[in-house]
């Protein structure tokens, strides 16, 4: 199977300016405080959901956008093609994959909604669409596990009216805290928009809470869909108001901008907040704001924000907005510009599996994520691949964004066999370097199970694809014959550590389950070894040896593997399970995996290409 990505080339660009209309101020004051620690242990994080979903085709909310897909199906059908890699002037090597672990698992909501940050002294909040988790970047044992239901429980929201969803954490570097959000209710009466501060940089202490509304207007709608950023100074959050018992297809009534000060958060203190609204371009409103997150540190204080026609079935129109200051500045404002991209994108195809009639639900193709750095944007989402019916990830670079002198280069991370959704990325150069990129994806295809995928951008070039981790069986828990998928997936640098990013996502386990999987992954061009990482070796190495609860085996192979098998066995020869199956990259390669449930005792590891027997290593379970 050939790893293909399509390259188009520079096209002309046009632009517009809008001005938009001034802010409304609020003052929230602190709700509540939560200590993670001290909360009771929630070991069964249960939740209740009905599977029994109407069929897209006759829910008229859905229907309309399914009405767009079978469209763009009708016009660019599923077939086979064989993608020709651009030709490169550079070697671009792929990223490094040095760890990774399970995290949160589903208990019944899907989909995940996975995202995560990680502190300078290697914390990582992994959140979902139920759980608040905390891990140790070095040795990813969990350090505690909530659900969402509890950590926000100090506010005083219970009851049937007033559930937990679509998380999202960030890391603030400058600060060496954290900050949360958390959705309340999709009902207009219930609606809010919780942000939560840590008051320290140990996530497992205590958190102000602040519950902002999500009905500023008092109408109809509640707050969905969130996005998050920051700048030295403040926080933004984005999200839709969707009008009350009607889908976010169709129930959109408006974008917002909440701006808020982060002094105040930290401190406890009542939160200056502004709310942008009514933003909009030749009088229709722009939808689907996604804050530009920045390069090697965090700038300001003006924020950015991208956005597209998400339903289209064929587009070129790219909105970049800007705010110009911070809050109560004199002449801060809301700027909206229009660039005409050079190739179009359009609403994503359902994606296949593997042996089921089962699809996987893209959503529509709005921007998933951003980042800024030295006058260039460079933004992803999902696309459909016309060449192949398939879906697709559209990658945008805008240059010229600080003097608004624009020119847009725009690609297709495309597959010959595989589909693609739900992208993020994370900057990876070191400030001076030129642009460095690590994508991260989701995967699936009538030949691969729900899975993890990353490749490496650099100056115009892209590497081959590199599985993260690859999926074990398939997707199915909802009635209906499209499975949820995304919505979305985390990655966020290391800041204090050039080249190393951490990212997360959905795959699907042998028992057709969801289950999130959070890797480490480095820039290829010579990023630091972790702390507590034994230097590479030639020779493949287990450890710890003896270990306990988690373990790695870091291990070169000298070319690409198509079929490469990690297998545990027992001193009695019985394969005690798979560890891996799936494609490797030549280099060098870690695995990590849980062995807590594990019985103490002495076990080999073979890695296998196929039917081969590369080599066979000694681990003890203490």
């Amino acid at each position: 199977m050939k790893n293909a990505l399509l390259l188009f080339a520079f096209g002309t660009v046009s632009a517009c300016f809008a001005q938009q209309n001034q802010p409304s101020r609020f003052y929230i004051d602190r709700g509540a405080t939560v200590t993670v620690s001290a909360l009771p242990d929630d070991p069964w994080l249960s939740e209740l959901k009905n599977l029994e979903t109407k069929d897209h085709l006759g829910n008229p909310d859905k229907k309309f956008l399914y009405e767009q897909k079978r469209k763009s199906s009708e016009l660019y059908p599923r077939r086979t093609v064989h993608h020709d890699k651009p030709k490169s002037t550079l070697a671009v090597n792929p990223p490094v994959l040095n760890s990774g672990f399970d995290g949160n698992t589903s208990n019944g909501s899907v989909p995940l909604d996975n995202y995560l940050a990680v502190s300078d002294s290697s914390q990582i909040v992994s959140v979902s669409n139920t759980r608040f988790a905390i891990y140790d970047a070095q040795t990813g044992a969990n350090i505690s596990t909530r659900s969402l239901n509890s950590f926000c429980l100090p506010l005083g929201l219970t009851g049937l009216n007033n559930g937990k969803f679509d998380p999202k954490v960030i890391y603030d570097p400058t600060a060496d805290r954290f900050i949360a959000v958390i959705l309340n209710a999709s009902t207009a009466a219930y609606s809010k928009v919780i942000i939560a501060f840590s008051q320290t940089n140990d996530p497992d202490s205590t958190w102000n809470l602040y519950a902002l509304p999500g009905n500023p207007f008092n109408d109809t709608t509640w707050f969905d869909y969130p996005s998050i950023n920051i700048t030295p100074t403040e926080v933004f959050i984005t999200g839709n108001q969707v009008r009350q018992n009607v889908s976010w297809q169709l129930g959109f009534r408006q974008t917002v901008i909440w701006q808020i000060r982060k002094k105040e958060g930290y401190e406890g203190n009542t939160l200056v907040t502004d709310l942008w609204s009514n933003v909009e371009y030749a009088g229709k409103k722009i939808r689907n704001l996604h804050p530009v997150k920045w390069g090697p540190d965090i700038q300001g204080p003006n924020q950015y924000f991208l956005s597209n026609r998400n339903f289209a079935v064929q587009n070129d129109t790219i909105f970049l907005l800007e705010v110009t200051d911070t809050i109560g500045a004199p002449g801060a404002q809301l700027n909206v510009d229009v660039i005409i991209a050079d190739k179009k994108y359009g609403v994503p195809p359902s994606v296949p599996q593997p042996g089921t009639n089962q699809y996987l639900a893209t959503n529509d193709g709005r921007i998933l994520s951003a980042i800024y750095r030295n006058g260039e944007i460079q933004f992803a989402s999902n696309c459909m691949d016309t060449s192949s019916g398939r879906s697709a990830i559209y990658f945008g670079v805008i240059d010229g964004v600080d003097n608004q002198a624009y020119s847009l280069q725009s690609s297709l991370i495309a597959n010959d066999t595989l589909e693609f959704g739900y992208p993020n990325m994370s900057w990876v150069g070191d400030g001076t370097s030129g642009s460095q990129t690590i994508i991260t994806l989701e995967h699936s295809s009538e030949y691969r199970h729900p899975g993890l995928s990353a490749v490496f951008y650099a100056d115009g070039e892209f590497s081959d694809m590199i599985t993260v981790k690859e999926g074990a069986g398939i997707l199915n828990l909802l009635s209906d014959s499209i499975e949820r998928w995304g919505d979305y997936s985390g990655s966020q640098p290391v800041y204090n550590r050039n080249g190393e990013i951490w990212m997360c996502g959905t795959y699907a386990t042998a028992a057709n389950a969801y289950m999130t999987w959070i890797a480490q992954l480095d820039n290829p061009f010579g990023a630091e070894t972790g702390v507590n990482d034994p230097e590479p070796k030639p020779e493949a190495i287990v450890f710890p040896n003896p270990g306990t609860s988690h373990t790695s085996i870091r291990f070169e192979l000298p070319s690409f593997i198509h079929d490469f098998t990690v297998e545990l066995i027992d001193m009695q020869g019985r394969k005690a399970g798979t560890l891996y199956r799936g494609e490797a990259a030549a280099g060098l390669n870690q695995l990590s995996f849980h062995t807590g449930h594990l019985a103490s005792g002495t076990y080999f590891i073979q890695l296998r290409d196929g039917d081969k027997v590369l080599q066979t290593l000694k681990f003890i379970r203490e």
